[in-house]
């Protein structure tokens, strides 16, 4: 299925906010999906995430921030992620307002970067939207000092990781937010699988993560 683009702009922060946005077949009150690229990223390099989670019957929407996507000329700030929660929040905002998702069946979500921006939109006491309801964090942790916390809130969790990924020691810190986290909670490490496991250049594994995600939405989206 074809996704749309929404020119969002958050006037009142200075952000553009372009946002991918899939519908499925069963309409606009279906639950609702927000996820984050990562650095240097774009929406467009997921279109095989998403369209499997739009196929399972998801909305999914995607914002590209405004500093850290690979459309808009560098520089690009990493340590914009510190705002990127609220880019989230507003995302949300615009498209319950349009009359896009079911607001008590919302889920985040992320790759790197950007599942640092879920986790931290989800489970992280000062930036937490309420309305979020589970969270899953692709090859990601919470490593800005801004995040750094003592209590996660208790909300569902997914993380999942691959086994060759040796950035920034991102598993370890993984284990970390796995082992402050509520249940439920999983860790999933995919063996022989590197950094860029769910991105659509990521295959075999893509797949893989598509339907280890889809069936943790399932089970905490669709009550």
């Amino acid at each position: 299925m074809a996704p749309t683009v929404l020119s969002l702009h958050d006037q009142a922060r200075g952000r553009l906010l372009p946002t991918t946005v899939y519908v499925p077949e069963s309409g606009t009150s279906a639950p609702l999906v927000v996820f984050g690229h990562g650095m240097c990223g774009h929406p467009h390099k997921f279109r095989r995430l998403f369209g499997h989670w739009a196929e399972a019957g998801y909305i999914v929407a995607a914002p590209a921030f405004p500093h850290t996507n690979d459309a808009n000329p560098p520089p690009y700030l990493i340590d914009d992620v510190v705002n990127q929660p609220a880019d989230v929040s507003f995302v949300l905002d615009e498209l319950l307002a349009r009359g896009l998702g079911d607001a008590d069946r919302i889920g985040v979500g992320g790759y790197s970067l950007g599942a640092e921006t879920a986790l931290a939109v989800g489970l992280h006491p000062a930036y937490a939207d309420v309305r979020v309801r589970a969270v899953v964090g692709v090859a990601g942790a919470l490593f800005h000092p801004n995040f750094a916390t003592a209590s996660l809130r208790p909300l569902p969790l997914l993380l999942v990781h691959g086994s060759q990924d040796t950035k920034k020691d991102r598993l370890r810190q993984a284990l970390k937010i796995y082992e402050a986290a509520h249940e439920p909670k999983q860790l999933v490490t995919i063996e022989g699988a590197g950094h860029g496991i769910c991105q659509d250049d990521g295959q075999p594994h893509a797949t893989l993560v598509a339907e280890l995600t889809t069936t943790f939405w399932d089970r905490h989206l669709r009550k």
